[in-house]
């Protein structure tokens, strides 16, 4: 069964090599390898070019510059795999990615397997996870997917990662979901063609074994003050909107997107604005009742985001906020003072402001030397996607 790896290029030159090398080295030798070269100016052709002189497999499509969409979609049409599987020309993936996958096929009556990313930038690796189990999913099964793929309200991050690089799907349904992909989406142009495919799915296999790196360099992470970037969030919602309304808004999917685009608005307006931006945290319901006299501990994001409801509270005064590591410092015009200011301060109760339970005990069991446990509040504080709030 053949599979084809596609790789459209654009002045990679710096990291083509290590690219293609783990690509020819792969011990499942069933495979095509289609280099889309979209008009580099540097010298990624001629990489190209001695690859292809070296490895029969190999074979180079040129059409000038059109991005990656158009890119993508050349190298889907010309495939002849009945597996394809895209690799970004700056990434690289493990040497037995295929061997370890093609089996999860099922004997090729899987439309989809989707495995796992390592994210490389310098020394330092992270791992990106789903929150969608590892399993087959089909039939019924898929709405498990479909419900949260976009975004997991649950878990506050998609419950299926968008891109396109993690996943082996048929040809002919991969064909199917990227031809009618606008051409002017620059930004999600994986998830445009990604959860389109997911919902065209008859069985998706999830796996969560970490078989491709993907490489996070110095030009990947220039910020830079482009208000475009707001047309292109508008590009590509209404595309998804499109896509969505065949499926009749089925699984929540409009909401699901709102939620997905909130992380390009915010990164939009931090790069255009300098604004920085954060989650907002929410004290939890119940937690104060008759309380009058607080003194707040803690003045990291979690205490900033309590000060300002308590100061909104007309029956609550604020009596003291106090921080163990940030004494003397000034923020919303209060001065952060010592724990030990509490031994000469008339209070109710003490409410922890932070937001990680091993943290919040131990301040607890400090506290509960000298003040009855009654006194001392915490639960794990409240947040949303969609509430952000600027960093002063």
């Amino acid at each position: 069964m053949m599979v084809s790896v596609i790789v459209p290029i654009y002045n990679a030159e710096q990291y083509l090599s290590v690219c293609l090398e783990s690509i020819l080295k792969q011990t499942y030798k069933d495979l095509e390898v289609i280099l889309v070269e979209d008009g580099s100016t540097d010298g990624s052709l001629q990489i190209c070019m001695k690859y292809a002189e070296r490895d029969a497999r190999i074979s180079i499509l040129q059409e000038g510059h059109h991005g990656l969409v158009a890119a993508r979609k050349l190298g889907v049409e010309k495939a002849e795999g009945t597996y394809c599987m895209f690799v970004d020309s700056d990434d690289w993936i493990e040497e037995n990615l295929l061997e370890s996958i093609i089996p999860l096929t099922e004997n090729g009556t899987a439309d989809i397997v989707s495995f796992n990313v390592k994210s490389v930038e310098a020394d330092r690796i992270r791992k990106w996870e789903y929150t969608i189990a590892e399993g087959r999913y089909e039939d019924e099964q898929l709405e498990q997917i479909y419900e949260k793929m976009m975004f997991d309200f649950e878990k506050g991050c998609p419950g299926v990662i968008q891109s396109i690089w993690t996943k082996l799907m048929k040809r002919e349904l991969l064909w199917s979901s990227i031809k009618s992909v606008d051409e002017r989406i620059t930004l999600g142009e994986d998830a445009a063609v990604v959860y389109h495919a997911f919902l065209l799915a008859k069985k998706i296999i999830i796996t969560n074994q970490y078989l491709y790196y993907y490489r996070i360099h110095q030009d990947s992470m220039v910020r830079s003050k482009n208000m475009n970037v707001f047309e292109k969030i508008y590009i590509f919602q209404q595309y998804m909107r499109s896509l969505f309304l065949k499926f009749e808004n089925k699984y929540g999917l409009e909401k699901q997107l709102q939620a997905y685009l909130i992380h390009f608005i915010v990164k939009g307006i931090s790069d255009n604005f300098s604004l920085k931006m954060r989650k907002s945290y929410h004290i939890p319901l119940g937690l104060l009742e008759k309380e009058k006299k607080i003194i707040l501990y803690g003045a990291g994001v979690v205490g900033k985001s309590y000060y300002r409801q308590l100061m909104a509270y007309e029956d609550i005064q604020v009596v003291a906020w106090v921080d163990g590591g940030m004494g003397n410092q000034s923020f919303y015009d209060c001065i952060i003072e010592s724990p030990e200011v509490m031994d000469f301060i008339d209070y109710d109760k003490v409410l922890i402001a932070v937001k990680d339970q091993k943290i919040a005990g131990e301040i607890k069991k400090r506290l509960c030397k000298k003040i009855p446990e009654e006194r001392v509040l915490w639960a794990e504080p409240k947040d949303y996607w969609w509430e952000k709030e600027i960093t002063l």
